[in-house]
């Protein structure tokens, strides 16, 4: 049972123990306190699911696409609104769909076309100065994390001390960066779907039935992504 699962569930025996013999007539309708805390469990465990799966494909660089926002709860009437992800405006805002739904890259010599997939694309085939510093970063960090990393478990640190390994090879740090980087936009970006993934795997059928049992009643429950593609639809200068 995973993290989060475990936290719906124990949220659940604590909702049927509140309510007890006495039914659902002890929840106010104007004050649902049950459903504000199944809302923010919720949330608290959609987090947990994207941080464990950014560990499961080994996507975590710098971390900060394991740190989405705080979950807000907002009552607009007699409608919640649980608002999770990522704050928009913000660097993870920025990239986190790349990440999830992947970049077709731009091919050519040497390109592997089983990885070429994804619902955004690559528009040149050569990196820009932001892309390769950002990688020589990632590589640096990556490197000294695997050194004070004794045991290798998960996919990420195996993938650290692959990294490490790579890094103590190089000549020059910068020409590996800069090579990476044009790997990448001649490959693309393999999508994770670690945002859809853990939609689904938290607001499903017990969610449903979770809030439902919050609010004594049936609900009626929308799911909408707000994603600002405005400046970052379509990848071109990435």
């Amino acid at each position: 049972m995973s993290i989060a699962k475990a936290q719906i569930q124990a949220l659940r025996n604590g909702i049927i123990q509140s309510i007890g013999d006495n039914g659902f007539n002890i929840v106010n309708s104007q004050d649902l306190p049950l459903l504000e805390k199944t809302l923010a469990l919720y949330g608290q465990a959609f987090n947990t699911a994207i941080g464990a799966n950014l560990q499961k494909t080994g996507s975590i660089s710098s971390g900060k696409l394991a740190e989405p926002a705080m979950p807000i709860i907002t009552k607009f009437g007699n409608s919640y609104v649980l608002s999770v992800g990522y704050e928009q405006g913000s660097e993870q805002d920025k990239y986190f769909r790349f990440v999830n739904k992947g970049v077709k890259g731009v091919g050519g010599e040497g390109a592997r076309p089983k990885q070429n997939t994804g619902e955004y694309s690559y528009k040149t085939k050569y990196p820009n100065k932001k892309m390769a510093t950002n990688l020589l970063l990632w590589l640096r960090k990556s490197a000294n994390t695997s050194r004070n990393e004794k045991v290798t478990i998960t996919k990420t640190q195996r993938k650290r001390k692959k990294l490490s390994n790579v890094v103590s090879q190089a000549d020059s740090l910068k020409s590996l960066a800069y090579a990476m980087s044009a790997a990448i936009k001649r490959d693309g970006l393999k999508a994770t779907f670690f945002f859809d993934k853990a939609i689904n795997e938290v607001f499903n059928k017990d969610f449903i039935a979770d809030v439902a049992l919050a609010i004594g009643g049936d609900v009626q429950i929308q799911i909408k992504q707000t994603i600002n593609e405005s400046k970052n639809g379509n990848n071109n200068n990435k």
